[in-house]
Order: structure tokens, then C-alpha cells, then sequence
């Protein structure tokens, strides 16, 4: 009984964890044993990862545009930014980019799409273009 005694009293003095939260703690320990061994295994290239999804910024430009070169190259800038930002410009002179513009219902330039949605109409502010952006990253993250 006295044993007992000086067990308790040591995790109430020293903040050891009660002896029915061991389970739990090894319950941890596994799990972090676990990630590490799979973050070994990763970089040794005995597992395959999985490339994290991108996000995709599209400019719609025209050639004639005077503010289509800002609006590319603030989205240039959050790819050099970010990891997993992709940035591309469509011009509607090309057959892609004025597919690109009948699929969205695009009749003004710069246009921004992010993930194949439009954004923006026009040159948007960067730090709402950047949360935008970083918001869509966390959504691709999950």
C-alpha cells in the first residue's frame, strides 16, 4: 500500500501521467513512430508520393490590352511566390484562349481564372489576388 502511495504522490508532484493514460502516450508514440518511418521511406524512394494538387491561374489576355502585362505578371509573381501555384497566360488571339473565353462567357481582358473560375474581371488588386490564391491553396492542401 505504501508503494502505491509514493507512485501517486510522484505523479502529482512531478506531473508524470496517470498510469491510465500509459496506453494513450504508447498509442503516440506509435503514431509518431509511424510518420517517421513513412517520411523515411518516402525519401528513399521506396514509396511513391503523390504530387500535391496545383493551382492554376489563367490570364486571359488580348494583344492589344494595355493592362493585360500587369495582371500576368502579378500572377508570374505568386508563382514564383507559392509552391503548387501554376501561372498561365491565353491569349484570345490563340484557338485555345478564345475557347477558353466562349466556355467562361469572357467579353473583357485581363480575366483571371482561378481553377477554371472566374476571379477576376479586369486588374485586380494583388493582396485580394493573394489571399484568393493562398485561400485556394489551403482548399488544395486538404
Amino acid at each position: 500500500m505504501i508503494e502505491n502511495f509514493h507512485i501517486f504522490s510522484a505523479v502529482s508532484v512531478f506531473n508524470f501521467p496517470k498510469l491510465s493514460s500509459f496506453g494513450d502516450s504508447i498509442d503516440e508514440l506509435e503514431i509518431i513512430r509511424r510518420r517517421k518511418m513513412l517520411e523515411l521511406m518516402k525519401r528513399a524512394g521506396m514509396i511513391e508520393v503523390k504530387p500535391k494538387r496545383k493551382v492554376i491561374i489563367e490570364v486571359i489576355t488580348a494583344p492589344e490590352c494595355p493592362y493585360c502585362p500587369i495582371a500576368v505578371q502579378m500572377a508570374r509573381e505568386l508563382e514564383k511566390k507559392y509552391e503548387g501555384v501554376v501561372a498561365r497566360e491565353l491569349s484570345v488571339a490563340t484557338p485555345e484562349g478564345q475557347r477558353k473565353a466562349m466556355e467562361h462567357n469572357i467579353l473583357g481582358t485581363p480575366t483571371i481564372l482561378i481553377d477554371n473560375k472566374v476571379e477576376f474581371i479586369g486588374v485586380p488588386n494583388f493582396a485580394e489576388f493573394e489571399r484568393r490564391v493562398r485561400k485556394r491553396l489551403s482548399l488544395a492542401t486538404q
